[in-house]
């Protein structure tokens, strides 16, 4: 009985470290300036994760396959449409089981890779318009983790239900698609401005499946990494879980074999 005992902890601590020897690897795509809305982003990105810089002429399927997940953030120009050689390179990925991460206006590419069958809205970034916006925490929202290290409008913990700011003012490029979603998109969260409940009208985000991936929606006011946004340590932790969150369900999340039995490392391989 001891034996099996031990053999049943020292699994338990294989697996541990096995977890804990994941490695996230982050591609940050925009395309268009980096400007006051952009660029901070960016260095978030760089300062939170192992993140490469990518642009134009990375949107390839190879090429997009090394990262666990891709974030691409439009918050100043709008870059313009997409080559269908570049589209099929974002859906070859998602679908094969990656993990995208759409803000700011690139949001607008999930009408363009064929996800979102209603036309987004479409408007230029605003430094200062003093509304605070956020989002209201959904059960889905607590049980994925993605509100962990946040707190509420009253400053405790959130609950389902709860309001939460992670804007105080202006808001990046936008795209967004209020009162149409389409009917695979999964809502993990509704959004308020002010004392407005948008529920039902427009998600804060979520995401639509690809495949075996996942092409994740982060829009309208939500993504705001710019100075001017007094709740910038709101919007960051909740990037930093969505993006954490988006890697566990990736296929193409790094797993160091460093330190594992040949056997665990065979089987981990396997499960990608």
């Amino acid at each position: 009985m001891l034996k099996r005992i031990i053999i049943y902890l020292t699994l338990m601590l294989i697996c541990g470290l096995n977890m804990g020897n994941a490695v996230l690897e982050l591609g940050f795509l925009s395309i268009g300036d980096k400007g006051d809305f952009t660029k901070p982003t960016l260095d978030f990105a760089k300062d939170s994760f192992k993140t490469t810089e990518l642009g134009k002429n990375d949107i390839k399927s190879a090429t997009l396959k090394n990262y666990g997940v891709v974030w691409w953030h439009e918050g100043d120009t709008d870059p313009g449409e997409l080559s269908n050689a570049e589209k099929n390179s974002f859906l070859d990925y998602a679908n094969s089981g990656g993990a995208i991460l759409l803000t700011g206006g690139a949001v607008r590419y999930a009408t363009t890779m064929g996800l979102e069958d209603a036309q987004p809205r479409l408007f230029p970034p605003v430094l200062d318009d003093g509304s605070n916006v956020g989002i209201i925490v959904l059960q889905e929202t607590l049980d994925l983790g993605l509100v962990e290290g946040l707190e509420n409008v009253d400053g405790e913990e959130p609950q389902v239900d709860d309001w939460i700011q992670v804007n105080s003012t202006g808001y990046p490029r936008i795209a967004d698609y209020f009162d149409s979603l389409a009917k695979n998109f999964t809502n993990l969260a509704h959004a308020w401005e002010g004392g407005t409940n948008y529920a039902g009208r427009i998600a804060a985000f979520g995401y639509w499946e690809s495949g075996d991936g996942k092409v994740f929606s982060m829009n309208w006011r939500i993504p705001n990494f710019h100075k001017n946004n007094q709740s910038i340590d709101q919007i960051q932790q909740l990037t930093e879980n969505v993006i954490n969150w988006l890697a566990s369900e990736s296929a193409f999340l790094d797993v160091s074999s460093h330190g594992k039995l040949p056997v665990v490392w065979g089987n981990l391989k396997n499960q990608r």
